[in-house]
């Protein structure tokens, strides 16, 4: 059971032992009273009976969902490896047992099974636990923006093994030459260049994770070597031997330095146009923004379960996953069930 539903679990269990869902021996039990067997403030009580109440639906909830989608992998023939953490502690709350939390004094949660709505209540909860067990849950003050192994580089929810972090330093470096010469990178004018936003170390990293952030064998080894999968065999054009690659024989040829700067440049160019050819190559043309250049990166046109095209959803998840470290974002993009042949 994942920390969350478990925590979730803890505080509805702890108002059903405790005589909070019901009454105990057949005499309702006062909250004060109760208060004082658990060494809490009666006030305490108060604010957890409707958190615990609800929590004890969303664990019910989230249950369902994730069986779910674990049978869905499991028709793809996919033994799913949870989402990697960081390590976890526990604190032990009177009378509630133990909860789970990250390294950030966060409830341990796969937010994937849990609601934006149904969050309110987790957050409520956290609310509730910080307040009245300030000591046990004092958050370490490491916003994720900040806790990289290079200033700039965060460390996103979900994905907070080493191994995520093993290029921040080069993406860190990479990212602040591209903004000093974009025109030298995306192979343009100087007008041209001028009119591309900054690019953050968050969005390179986000790219990376969407591109192999996966837990299998062969997402991990393009993560080593070529970790925005620009340098495949099979995905290859004229257009990238503009950005200083050769074709490859096989998957992660080449060194990571030389494949992420490459993706960088032409990531660049893809703002510019479909064909990633250098901006100069379209002397009228100006830089469409990050999300399209992502967006143009992939191109796939596949139809996903909300009825959108593939390469819409992984632009927006590298976008919405740059733009907030906090939240988790995962990487598996659902693609609209096939139509039954008749």
């Amino acid at each position: 059971m994942c920390g969350m539903k478990r925590t979730l679990y803890v505080l509805a269990l702890a108002l059903a032992t405790f005589g909070l869902l019901g009454a105990e021996g057949g005499k309702a039990v006062a909250t004060s009273a109760i208060a004082q067997r658990m060494s809490l403030d009666p006030q305490a009580l108060a604010e957890l009976m409707p958190l615990a109440l609800e929590a004890a639906d969303i664990f019910e909830r989230a249950t369902a969902r994730e069986a779910k989608h674990a049978a869905e992998l499991r028709k793809r023939g996919i033994a799913e490896v949870p989402p990697a953490r960081s390590a976890r502690y526990t604190v032990n709350t009177a009378g509630l047992g133990k909860l789970v939390f990250d390294d950030r004094g966060e409830i341990y949660i796969d937010r994937r099974f849990v609601t934006d709505e149904e969050m309110k209540t987790v957050y409520a909860i956290e609310r509730w636990i910080a307040k009245w067990f300030p000591r046990q849950t004092a958050k370490r003050k490491i916003p994720r923006a900040k806790s990289g192994g290079a200033a700039g580089v965060p460390v996103f929810c979900g994905f907070e093994s080493a191994r995520y972090q093993q290029h921040d330093a080069l993406i860190a470096r990479l990212t602040a030459e591209f903004n000093a010469n974009k025109a030298t990178w995306c192979g343009g004018s100087p007008e041209q260049a001028a009119k591309i936003k900054n690019l953050t170390p968050a969005q390179v990293k986000a790219h990376m994770i969407e591109e192999s952030g996966g837990n299998g064998p062969r997402s991990k080894a393009a993560w080593a070597a070529d970790p925005l999968q620009v340098n495949v065999p099979g995905d290859w054009g004229e257009e990238k031997k503009l950005v200083g690659l050769v074709k490859p024989a096989k998957r992660n040829e080449g060194t990571a330095e030389a494949n992420v700067r490459a993706a960088i440049k032409y990531l660049s160019r893809k703002g510019f146009g479909v064909s990633g050819r250098p901006a100069s190559a379209r002397p009228g043309s100006t830089f469409d923004g990050w999300r399209e250049a992502c967006r143009r990166y992939n191109g796939r046109r596949d139809r996903t379960d909300t009825d959108r095209y593939y390469s819409d959803e992984y632009a927006d998840k590298i976008m919405r996953r740059a733009a907030n470290p906090d939240l988790f974002v995962p990487i598996e993009i659902k693609l609209a069930a096939k139509a039954a042949q008749p």
